[in-house]
């Protein structure tokens, strides 16, 4: 197995317990609730790859599958080459989870106490443990608060605990659930950039990254994969997923402040070819005009000429990249009622 995470095939069906109503009207009918649906991916070795889709879309369980918490109900899924039905204890050997929602520490121990707990319980010899927590707790920021009771930390406070937990054994792969959600605007930038340059880029270590937050996997990731009710609609490089998707063009042209007189023709030029626009000033005072054409057999230069025809002062015209919001956007709205 050449990739650090494989799965094919995997589908996860929960069943759900029936109420009488449903035992007596419906008393052979399955309550089933899909949570994965045929989710095919590969992930290299020294990849930050993030899986991206609303809260309810199928990342938790299929997390929890990869790190063997949950078994799937058909398909198969590998990790580090080990099989997650069978292999569950090499493959706990060679990954850290960090959940965004913790509550499995002890309310009881100093942060110090339950790190040390976890290096035992992971067998870590007790000077090599004592390094480790003193690095990590550098590493998150904890400094100030890691000989607090647990109980009395914050939810930003917590959330550090469950990402030094996961960097405790220093894994080669890490799963990473929603890991910034509790995190101070400041502390989650600096979290992202530890894990990008430090874990990933100088390391080599591979990070599967789950998260509803466009902009942090547009930051982060090498890779993307939206999964939306259970199922992947796109996966790839962001200019990958962006070239399979069909997207109106958009440019951006400035001009030098038309007249009203100007505006009115350029307003009718547009609305006789049905092309949208929208007509603004920029932060200089200069208007903008942000054009999306959706038919193709307009070109950018035909619309160019026509503007200076009927006397706009174009000082620039720029294509507009498609962002990873509007991509997301057109892959849900477009897998909607497909995936029943």
């Amino acid at each position: 197995m050449s990739h650090s995470i494989e799965t094919q095939n995997l589908t996860k069906i929960f069943h759900q317990v029936k109420s009488y109503r449903d035992l007596l009207l419906h008393p052979f009918k399955k309550n089933e609730i899909f949570a994965l649906r045929d989710v095919s991916l590969e992930v290299e070795q020294g990849e930050l790859f993030s899986l991206l889709g609303p809260t309810g879309a199928g990342k938790t369980t299929l997390i929890k599958i990869l790190c063997t918490l949950v078994l799937p109900t058909s398909g198969s899924a590998y990790v580090n080459g080990y099989n997650v039905t069978s292999a569950g204890k090499r493959i706990r050997k060679s990954i850290g989870y960090v959940l965004g929602d913790e509550r499995s520490f002890y309310w009881r121990l100093t942060g110090r106490q339950n790190l040390k707990l976890f290096a035992t319980l992971n067998n870590l010899p007790s000077a090599k443990a004592d390094k480790r927590i003193e690095e990590i707790i550098k590493v998150t920021e904890l400094n100030s608060q890691i000989d607090n009771m647990f109980k009395n930390f914050s939810a930003g406070q917590k959330q550090k605990m469950a990402i030094a937990r996961g960097l405790l054994t220093d894994p080669q792969i890490l799963f990473m659930d929603e890991p910034t959600k509790s995190l101070d605007p400041g502390v989650a930038l600096h979290f992202r950039e530890f894990i990008k340059k430090e874990l990933v880029e100088e390391k080599g270590k591979t990070v599967f990254f789950a998260t509803h937050n466009l902009s942090e996997a547009e930051e982060l990731s090498d890779r993307i994969a939206i999964i939306h009710q259970g199922k992947i609609v796109a996966c790839g490089k962001l200019n990958e997923i962006r070239k399979l998707i069909e997207m109106k063009k958009s440019y951006i042209i400035t001009l030098i402040s038309p007249s009203n007189q100007i505006k009115g023709k350029i307003e009718k030029y547009f609305s006789n070819f049905n092309i949208n626009f929208v007509l603004s000033e920029n932060s200089e005072g200069k208007k903008e005009l942000e054009i999306n054409i959706e038919i193709p057999e307009y070109s950018i230069s035909e619309i160019i000429e026509n503007i200076v025809n009927v006397g706009g002062n174009i000082i620039s015209c720029t294509p507009k990249e498609i962002s990873l919001q509007d991509i997301y956007k057109k892959v849900v709205d477009e897998a909607g009622s497909e995936i029943y």
